[in-house]
Formats: structure tokens, sequence, C-alpha cells
């Protein structure tokens, strides 16, 4: 999940602009947003595009905003929702928060305010994506490591408050677009034997293990969708130093970083490697202190 996809509603243009615009400004983690000026036109766009995140309005002609928020959470797709309205009635408050509204947010909001709002929202969208049931084991003569073991190694680099978690099977879409591409060789047959692909948010993790590299630079990082030659070096030297994970069950030698690389854009082979069977990949997301959830998936040939 690159993107946190937020659906906004309100009958009125200028609210619905005005909150656009707060969003845009939330550093944690880039956003999708799309707009509704209609509650019905929003429980259809719900359906279909299924956001994350529902913002709505209260008072609205076709339909109110408690209504709306009774028929998504009907739809059962796990969708997390707040209020942005003049209610202020703490019985009417209540009410939208027995419906299934994580906050109600009054009218007018300053744009911290907002962002404070939608941490929790946001950050809990990131940990449904944690599975650690129906993971099925991977192919024995694939060289891929353990994640505890993984996890223990890069501890040592990045710090002990890191965390690593197996996610469901991640697909391609655009969303997987910067990303840092890792080969790992068999350093007999220098014969590439692993991948890693490392979303924006898993660079910018791995980046802390350097404290010349500021949060405003990672920040930096997100918004242009570049990073420096320092984020680069850094990343090459925690996936090297964690390259001892990857073992060879075989040999019973450790692979070795061959290549770390930078992709600013898709190619075939690329959207290809997110197809590999269940069976020949880990997939994982990376969490590091107050930053964004990152998302790692690792590819055994």
């Amino acid at each position: 999940m690159l993107f946190v996809k937020i659906l906004i509603v309100d009958d009125s243009k200028a609210t619905l602009e005005i909150v656009r615009r707060a969003l845009e400004k939330f550093g944690y983690r880039r956003l999708s947003i799309q707009k509704e000026d209609s509650a019905v036109g929003a429980l259809n766009r719900v359906k279909e595009w299924q956001p994350e995140i529902v913002l709505t309005d209260w008072h609205m002609p076709d339909m109110t905003g408690l209504t709306l928020i009774q028929e998504i959470k009907k739809l059962d797709l796990g969708t997390k929702m707040g209020m942005i309205t003049t209610v202020d009635d703490q019985v009417q408050i209540n009410q939208a928060k027995s419906a299934g509204a994580s906050f109600v947010l009054s009218k007018p909001f300053v744009d911290k305010d907002l962002h404070r709002k939608l941490l929790p929202l946001v950050q809990g969208a990131e940990e449904s994506e944690r599975t650690l049931e129906n993971i099925n084991d991977v192919q024995k003569e694939l060289a891929l490591p353990k994640l505890a073991q993984l996890e223990k190694l890069m501890k040592r680099e990045i710090g002990a408050r890191l965390t690593l978690s197996n996610i469901r099977k991640q697909s391609f879409d655009e969303s997987k677009i910067p990303c840092l591409l890792a080969m790992y060789e068999d350093g007999d047959t220098q014969r590439t034997r692993a991948v890693a692909i490392l979303d924006i948010y898993a660079i910018c993790i791995l980046s802390r293990s350097n404290s010349k590299i500021s949060r405003d630079d990672l920040q930096q990082a997100i918004h242009s969708k570049l990073v420096s030659k320092d984020i680069l070096d850094t990343c090459h030297k925690v996936l090297d130093k964690s390259a001892l994970a990857f073992l060879d069950s075989a040999s019973r030698k450790s692979l070795r970083l061959k290549s770390v690389s930078f992709i600013p854009s898709a190619f075939e082979k690329l959207e290809a490697l997110y197809s590999k069977e269940q069976d020949k990949r880990v997939d994982f997301s990376c969490q590091f202190e107050d930053l964004a959830q990152g998302k790692i998936t690792l590819i055994g040939f």
C-alpha cells in the first residue's frame, strides 16, 4: 500500500477543495484523493473504488452523512470513516461514533487538527495489510531468508525498534513505482539467486541507519519520488550487511549483494516479478518508530 485511498464527501464544492488541500499537506504517507458532492454518488464510488478512508459531511440533501456511514458499514469492506461537519452537539457526535465514525471534526478546522485525527486511520489501514495467517512455506531450495533472522540483522543497522511482519502477496500497480531493486548472487557461480523490491517507504526506513539523513530529506524523497546518493548508498550498506540471512540450503553459504538500483519507472520484467508464485517469494512490511510502513518483496530463483 504505497497510496492510502481517501474519498471526501460534501455537497459544498468549496469545502471539498479545502479538505483536499489540507490532505495534500499530510506528510506521513502519500494519499490518493477523490471527491464526491453527493452522498449517493459517494456510496457508489465506495463500492467501485473501495477507498481505505471516507471523510464525510453530515448535512447533505440526498442522504445524511450519518446514513452514508451506516450504509458503508453494511458493505463490510473495512472502510474507516470520519466526519467533518458543523455539528458540534455532543449527543449527535456520540451518535456518529456509534454508527461507525472514528472521529468528528468541527468546521472550520486547521490542517494540523485534521492530520492528527487522520493519522490513526492511516496507521490502521496499514495494520490491516498485515497477515500472519495462510503464509505458504517457501521452497526449501531457494535461498530466501527467515524473517526473524533478517529482522535481527537489520536491527543491528537500523535500530532495535525495527519490526518486520509477513503480509499477503503483493501485486504490481502504479503505486509500486518508484522502487529499489536489489539483486543477490551465489558467490561461487555469480548466478542471481534472489531479488528484493523495496517501496519508497521501505527505502526511507533503511535510510534511518544514517544519522546524517534527516526526516526532511526523507519527506523530499517521498514527494519527489527521487532519492539522493546518500539514501541509495545507505540502503546498499544495510542490504549488504543483511545478505547473510540469504542462506543456500545446499552449500550452507550466504548469498552476496550483487547490485542495488533505483527504479523510477515500470518495465515489463519488474511487473513479471510480482506475478511469481507464493512459494517462491516472501512479502513483508517494515516499521520503524513513527515512519510510514514500508513494503518489501523478496523473490527466489
